[in-house]
């Protein structure tokens, strides 16, 4: 009886001595009023990225915005649009 209740003490003691794992650190916030705008070489590496991680391409670069893939949605050039060609996995400007 006396060496069952060693036992026991001797598991309750390693038991709470088991290592806690260490806390997952919180995204950074992104200021994204005076965030820089991405380059297309950057919105090329978040797309590729993103198809790394999720296995797809992403619909829109508002969804890798989302998913602070990049800082934030570029602007266009005047008249023209950023459009991600999702079998090349590249943005190209139109």
């Amino acid at each position: 009886m006396r060496l069952l209740f060693v036992c026991l003490l001797c598991v309750a003691t390693l038991s709470a001595c088991r290592k806690k794992p260490a806390p997952v650190p919180a995204a950074p916030a992104v200021d994204t009023a005076n965030a820089k705008e991405p380059t297309l070489n950057e919105l090329n590496d978040a797309v590729q990225a993103w198809f790394t991680s999720r296995g797809q391409a992403p619909a829109s670069l508002e969804e890798l915005a989302k998913a602070r893939f990049i800082s934030k949605v570029p602007t266009p050039p005047p008249g023209r649009q950023y459009v991600i060609e999702a079998e090349n996995l590249r943005v190209i400007v139109r």
